[in-house]
């Protein structure tokens, strides 16, 4: 929709939480901050765009026009289960990553949170991850262990 600093991750982390634009449009700021790696100025950012009337209406030709997004949730073997990775992968990026987890029901996020399942460790680690990981309990696996997840 093109809403200043929402970026792909978290179109999809809103898109996951709010199941609907409808729901995502009648968001409060502490709703939106709720979702992971949503924080005071991406919420305000959010309410900014659905309260401006231009960009409503937009969403309402979008709707004449019969465009309506579609929410589904994939599920698989990996759905309950979500993942944060630091560092550098060696066999894929970051996206190819995220997206096998995805299609395969699992959850990916940009930082480590209450929730997280696996922190993914790669090559030249985030410090500041590995402390939340371990003060919130959250396994660390390296990317050997995150391929053997994957392929199940």
């Amino acid at each position: 929709l093109g809403i200043r600093h929402v970026g792909a991750q978290t179109a999809i982390d809103l898109a996951n939480h709010f199941e609907s634009i409808e729901k995502l449009s009648q968001a409060t700021i502490d709703e939106l901050r709720e979702v992971d790696g949503v924080g005071e100025i991406v919420a305000e950012s959010i309410v900014a765009w659905f309260a401006d009337e231009d960009n409503v209406g937009l969403l309402e030709k979008f709707a004449n026009l019969g465009v309506t997004p579609q929410f589904t949730k994939k599920s698989g073997s990996l759905t309950g289960q979500s993942f944060v990775i630091t560092g550098t992968l060696q066999s894929m990026g970051r996206d190819a990553a995220a997206e096998k987890i995805r299609n395969l029901g699992g959850t990916f996020q940009t930082a480590v949170a209450k929730d997280t399942t696996y922190l993914v460790a790669g090559g030249k680690v985030g410090v500041s991850k590995l402390k939340k990981a371990e003060q919130y309990g959250t396994k660390i696996i390296d990317e050997r262990e995150l391929l053997n997840i994957i392929r199940g």
